[in-house]
């Protein structure tokens, strides 16, 4: 097994639980080779022994990154598992303009990244007598062992930081205590409030259906359902028929309301059609079994193969020409030669209303009506 092109393509995910490992499979090369588009980045991917296989920074963390004097906090945006790269948010451009140029997240390495465990009261220090709230980052993290969560579909551990930067007060080198670092809370959606284009929940959960009145025993006979062409009548003259209100209607729009291209119906037609011509088959090898006039049965059964093929190319024919004139080849055959005599009839229009000018060298034809001169 190994990475698929669209796993490669969205590597760089958002969600904080680990469903699979599949990152840990191999990418092909042919994947990394190209061809790509201008302007597209060539994926890459890290050696499979340098990939990380439980991701103890997920997206929703706060991290610092390793070496930064400033302390800044950074969030995480998204994870590359196939990279072991971090991607971070940016701060919105204040002034206001498109930066297109920017791109949306910072990449940085995992191995770069501290995260947040909390921030913690420490002792006032120098001449201050406040203390001080300080953010606590992990230097070194353990985790639990996993197990599989089947009701959420992704695995579980605990994590916990073993080291601190910088080190809490109350840190010893003999108790060794390990401080459980949460998971970040997924945000709730919330769903807006129904506008006038909008179905309220009443109005969806109202039930607008009672079925049909059924006999209180077996011994009665049920109701008669009404035929399609009753109901639809009853819809436009309900004085000429009447209909029960609690009649099964629905039912009428199965067939309309079905997909006709689906593969359960596509191989329903397909199975029907050959059943008709084996059977068509059969019938006319009967036909000939029957009236044999001096031939044998092989002879009989030859000659009705060659009449089923020829009927049956017949009837292809009549279907291409039906298929023929349901796509409006026929009226537009039409069309193009009624365009044709208009055309044709135009042209002899202007050769009949043609009127030369006087010019010289011009002999006029005898008419074909007027009697041969006599010497």
């Amino acid at each position: 097994m190994s990475i698929t092109s669209r796993e490669l393509a969205f590597a760089a995910t958002g969600q904080a639980f680990t469903r699979n490992f599949r990152h840990l499979l191999p990418v092909p090369r042919f994947l990394l080779r190209g061809p790509y588009l201008s302007g597209e980045s060539k994926p890459k991917d890290t050696k499979l022994k340098d990939r990380i296989q439980y991701w103890n920074i997920v997206p929703g963390d706060f991290i610092k990154l390793r070496g930064d004097t400033s302390g800044k906090l950074h969030e995480v945006y998204k994870v590359n598992k196939l990279t072991n790269r971090v991607l971070l948010k940016r701060e919105s451009n204040k002034s206001g303009e498109p930066d297109r140029a920017q791109p949306t997240a910072l990449s940085v390495p995992y191995a770069q990244c501290q995260l947040l465990v909390g921030r913690y009261e420490y002792p006032p220090e120098g001449d201050s007598t406040q203390p001080q709230v300080k953010p606590v980052f992990a230097s070194r993290l353990t985790m639990s062992k996993p197990y599989w969560y089947p009701k959420g579909g992704y695995y579980i551990w605990r994590r916990y930081a073993v080291n601190t930067t910088p080190r809490l007060p109350n840190y010893s080198e003999k108790t060794h205590i390990s401080i459980r670092i949460p998971w970040p809370k997924q945000t709730k959606v919330t769903k807006p409030e129904p506008t006038a284009y909008d179905t309220t929940a009443d109005v969806v959960n109202e039930v607008t259906y009672t079925p049909p009145a059924l006999p209180p025993t077996l011994l009665h006979p049920a109701p008669r359902i009404p035929s399609e062409h009753e109901y639809i009548t009853s819809l436009t003259k309900p004085e000429k028929v009447s209909v029960p209100p609690s009649a099964p209607v629905e039912v009428y729009l199965s067939k309309e309301l079905s997909n006709p291209h689906s593969r359960a119906k596509k191989q329903a037609r397909w199975q029907a059609f050959h059943a008709r011509q084996k059977a068509l088959l059969d019938e006319l090898i009967r036909a000939e079994y029957a009236n044999l006039n001096g031939r044998t049965r092989g002879e009989a059964r030859a000659e009705a193969t060659w009449k089923w093929k020829n009927q049956l190319e017949q009837e292809r024919k009549e279907e291409m020409k039906r298929r023929w004139r349901n796509r409006g080849e026929d009226a537009r055959l039409a069309r193009k030669s009624k365009r044709k005599a208009r055309k044709a009839a135009k042209r002899e229009q202007k050769l009949r209303n043609l009127v030369l000018a006087e010019a010289p060298n011009q002999v006029v034809p005898p008419s074909s009506k007027a009697p041969p001169a006599t010497a």
